[in-house]
């Protein structure tokens, strides 16, 4: 902390500590806070606290190899999952890294849960990658603290910086596994050589059903839904 100290000398009359904090300017990402420690009458020591530079938050960008600029790459894999008719496994994809990859028995387990590649089902004009394999990139920003996945939305919220943008995308909707809705960056890459159908996890561009709970207006039923993935 920064300390601007005005007195400091005790004196005999009963000590009043009242602490006030005061938020910078809108224009600053990062506030900073100013608390005052008021010691007897006329007396007071001000300290200005800086949030810890050590902060920040992760997110995987799912489509893309590489991050948003001024986002920290971490690493960058294949998307993966359990099979799409699978009724057991894992209902998120993981990002998967390609290099480091370490054990820590070679025993083979024996019961097991398994994990696949993912692949775009893309039966339209909105992409030509279908079958291919989904890279990942799990990204870093230093000076933000939390994450939004944003549905239905194509921009960010006042305050909030804009990481990507894309498609909600999950299962199929009579597929057995039940996935997480994950956002998928509006201008995917493909992993080469990789249009084989090995099916795999899937992932389907979502459509509203509106009127049964979600208004029809700001949704349409046959237009797939879009999303922000934003952070502060």
């Amino acid at each position: 902390f920064k300390g601007d100290e005005t007195d400091t000398e005790p004196t005999k009359q009963d000590v009043d500590l009242k602490a006030e904090a005061t938020q910078a300017d809108g224009d600053k990402e990062v506030a900073e806070q100013c608390l005052q420690l008021k010691i007897g009458q006329g007396k007071k020591l001000a300290i200005t606290l800086s949030p810890d530079s050590g902060s920040g938050v992760v997110y995987t960008r799912w489509g893309r190899t590489h991050c948003r600029r001024g986002a920290e790459l971490v690493y960058a894999g294949y998307a993966g999952g359990s099979f799409y008719n699978e009724r057991g496994g894992g209902a998120n994809l993981l990002c998967m890294p390609t290099t480091g990859v370490g054990h820590l028995s070679t025993q083979n387990p024996g019961h097991l849960s398994l994990i696949y590649g993912s692949e775009y089902q893309s039966y339209n004009k909105i992409w030509h990658n279908h079958d291919y394999n989904v890279p990942c990139a799990v990204c870093y920003v230093p000076d933000k603290s939390t994450k939004l996945q944003l549905p239905g939305r194509i921009t960010c919220p006042d305050s909030w910086t804009q990481e990507y943008r894309g498609y909600i995308m999950a299962e199929y909707k009579n597929h057995q596994r039940n996935a997480v809705f994950e956002c998928v960056d509006e201008a995917p890459e493909k992993i080469p050589h990789t249009k084989r159908n090995t099916d795999g996890a899937l992932l389907y561009f979502v459509t509203p059903v509106c009127n049964r709970g979600i208004p029809c207006g700001p949704y349409h039923p046959n237009i797939a839904i879009t999303c922000s993935v934003c952070t502060r």
